[in-house]
Parts: structure tokens; sequence; C-alpha cells
């Protein structure tokens, strides 16, 4: 068929709605069959749509002009190339129709499907019938409809006028900006201008408002150092530390932990402070049983069997009656920790495997406040002369005994010491039997 001339609308008589003749049509492929056509559409710069039914794959589309590019409030546009494939489910169909102008609409289906590029409206007659003559010799078992010639059968829009329904309806395929009326960009106009001079007042009373308050809080003594005082107390009053002497009650109860008891092996042991708990892994090994390992461990373990050949035991960590809360008098300085404790850990380096220290991270320390003559809260900056205490974690993998020598600050927060036995290991200096992993975290001031 030759080059498509353009759209035409029609009429639906009795009704405000409209045909839309002389539209696009392809094929979609893919799962979601409406959301490809909803895309093509969309990709083609078109302002409707059409598909027959979620499953069809056919979709049909054009770019509305003028008034017709206005969605109306009671009226609705239908796709007549739709409408007729409708009517003709089976067969290949073939309709010619004159147009009120003098144009001629020719649209082609076959089997309820409109065909691509089958949907022509034609200004110059003789290319109508040149067109329908090529469709005729293409589809030669093709049933003519409303053209002048011998066997072809009667056509009438009003044949299709109960075929306006959601097979045929055209939805829109993408919002314009010159969809919108003039008129309502007027409208647009003003409401915005309305909003923005509303806006410039009232952020102009609420700038007045606050400089008021400004000058308020000028005039109210605010005892700043006072208040970071208490927060960072508050906030040491939540920390436990343990040092050496907390390290040491972690080495003598892990050493308690027997290694063969009733035939069973032991596989790793740890504690953890915090939760004032130590739990130990076993492993059954021949001529063992859940009544050997519960007869050779004290009586206050308890043990539980996950399954045939492990099983796992825990205790309670002996009351440490040097637990006490974090004095921030005792925090130093980093340069103390680098000067005193850090070559400490450089002189036991020889008889560890590896220490990683974090680089120093923010405490969470609450904010104060001061509550504002208006209600409000207002938080206090922190004083030029103080400075809120940092941590560093750590981690140092070592021989369990090389952990008796390892020298920690007061203010040192342990927060698991892991023990695994390997009886296959080599002593040596460095590597032993026991090999542990000591998790905690330094406090220091910044300066």
């Amino acid at each position: 068929m030759t080059k498509q001339l353009g759209y035409r609308t029609l009429s639906i008589a009795g009704t405000p709605n409209a045909w839309v003749l002389g539209m696009r049509w392809q094929t979609v492929l893919g799962q979601n069959l409406t959301a490809a056509a909803m895309k093509i559409a969309y990709q083609a710069g078109a302002t409707h749509f059409t598909q027959a039914d979620p499953r069809s794959t056919a979709v049909g589309f054009f770019t509305a002009r003028g008034r017709d590019r206005r969605a109306q409030a009671k009226s609705r546009l239908y796709s007549a190339a739709a409408a007729f494939a409708q009517l003709h489910r089976h067969g290949t169909h073939i309709v010619w129709a004159e147009l009120p102008e003098g144009n001629v609409w020719i649209a082609i289906v076959v089997d309820g499907t409109v065909q691509t590029g089958g949907d022509h409206v034609f200004t110059d007659a003789q290319a109508a019938h040149d067109a329908l003559e090529n469709l005729i010799e293409r589809y030669r078992d093709a049933v003519v409809h409303g053209a002048d010639r011998p066997g072809a059968l009667p056509f009438q829009f009003s044949h299709l006028a109960t075929l306006a329904n959601t097979q045929s309806s055209l939805r829109c395929a993408a919002f314009r900006v010159s969809m919108i009326s003039p008129i309502w960009w007027a409208v647009l106009g003003l409401v915005v201008a309305y909003f923005a001079w509303d806006m410039v007042q009232t952020w102009w009373h609420e700038k007045q408002v606050i400089e008021r308050q400004r000058l308020e809080d000028m005039r109210t003594a605010v005892d700043a150092h006072a208040l970071w005082q208490q927060a960072l107390e508050n906030w040491a009053q939540g920390i436990r530390t343990e040092g050496e002497t907390g390290l040491t009650r972690l080495l003598d109860s892990l050493m308690q932990v027997p290694v063969n008891p009733g035939r069973w092996v032991l596989t790793e042991a740890s504690c953890q402070p915090a939760a004032g708990t130590c739990t130990a892994r076993y492993m059954r090994t021949h001529l063992a049983d859940n009544n050997t390992l519960k007869t050779a461990l004290p009586q206050a373990w308890r043990v539980s069997f996950p399954t045939l050949d492990t099983a796992v035991v825990s205790w309670a960590l002996p009351h440490n009656t040097d637990d006490k809360p974090l004095v921030l008098g005792d925090i130093a300085p980093a340069a103390a920790l680098e000067r005193t404790w850090i070559p400490r850990w450089q002189a036991l380096s020889p008889a560890l495997q590896d220490i990683k220290l974090d680089s120093a991270q923010s405490i969470a320390v609450h904010m104060p406040n001061i509550r504002l003559p208006n209600g409000l809260e207002q938080p206090v900056e922190l004083p030029a002369q103080m400075s809120i205490p940092v941590m560093r974690s750590f981690t140092i993998n070592a021989p369990l005994r090389s952990l008796y020598g390892l020298a920690l600050p007061p203010t040192t927060t342990l927060t698991q010491l892991q023990v695994r036995y390997q009886p296959d290991a080599q002593a040596k200096l460095a590597a032993s039997r026991f090999a542990a992993t000591l998790d905690g975290v330094l406090y220091v001031q910044p300066h």
C-alpha cells in the first residue's frame, strides 16, 4: 500500500464520540504485551493508542492534532479499524468507505487482527483504487466490504456503532504539555504567584521570630561546660572497663576448661564479659557418649547436644569485684597510649601472631539541649576547651600463653576472648595448640 496520508475523525451518530481512521498499526512481542504497546506508542511520539485486549499482539496508535490533543470531558475516541476487526473474527476482510470530505478509508483485517499498515485514509480516489486492487491481488481470498465492485458486501459506519467499546477505545499514550489549554496555564500562574507571595510572607514572619529568640537566648546564660560534663558522665556510667584484671579473669576461666573430658575433644571456647558467660564446644570421639561428658564436667555447667557428635557447654564467669564504670579522669590522652602502652605491645609482638588496632572513632554521646522560652529545645555546642573521648577497637591473635604478658590500660573494655584447640599445631614462639583471639576497645582522649 502507498504511504499513509494522515488520520481522520468521524463522529459516531447519536453520541459525542468519534471514530479515528488511518491509524498506524504495529505488532508487539514480549511477556507483558500491554506494557510493550504503551512503550511503542510513547517511543513513536503518539498521543493515543489502542489494544484489543491484554493478549493482543497488535497495537494501533496515532498523534492527535489540534483539539484532538485535548481530552474532552464527555467524549471519547474509538478506532474504526479495531471495531471492524471485532466484527470479523475469522477470515480476511477488506473495508472500503468514502468519507464526507471526499477521502477514502481502507482497512484490512485477518482473523480479527488489524494488519500492520492496514488502516489508511486516502485523499486521492485513484490512489485508493490502486491500493484496493493491490490488496485484492495480495489477499485473493479476501472479502471486500463497501467497494463498488462485483461480489462486494455493503458497509456503513452504523454497522460499527455497537462495537465502540473498551476493545476499540483509545487511551492516552503519554501526557504532553501541549494538551493543556492556555487558560489553564493562566490559572496555574495565578496559583503559583499566590503561594509564592504566601511563602515570602511566612518566611519573613518566621525570620523575625527567630531573630527575637536569638536575642533572648543571648541574654540567657548557659553553662555549656556543666551540661556537657554531665552528658559525658552519663555516657561513662554505661561503660564497663576491665583492663588487665579483667583479662586475667577471662584467662583463668578458660584455663579451667578440660581438653578431653569423657573422651570428648575440645574444639573452641570463648568468654564474653558483657554477657558474663563462657561457652565451649566439644567433638565426640570413639567410645564417648553424652553421659561420659556430663560426668567429667562440673555440675554447675550447662551442657547441650546440637548433634550426635557435638556438644556446647556454658557457664557463668566469676563475678569481677573490680568491675566498675568508666572514670572520665582515668582516660589517658592518645599521646600517652602511643608513648606507654603501644611500645609494650611492640615488645611482646614476637610472641603474638598479629595485632590490629583500628583508627580512632567517635563515641555515641547524647548532645545536651536547653529549653528555649518558646518551648523548643536547642542543642548546646561543645565548649572549645572540652573534648569528647574516642575509642580504638583492637584484635589480637596469639597463643593463649602470650596473653598473660599483655599490658592493657585500665580504661580498656574487653569484648571477647576466644580460644581454638589445635592438637596438631607445632609449638613455637608465636604458635601453640591453644590459639587465642582477643577483641576489645581502648578509650583515649583525642589530645
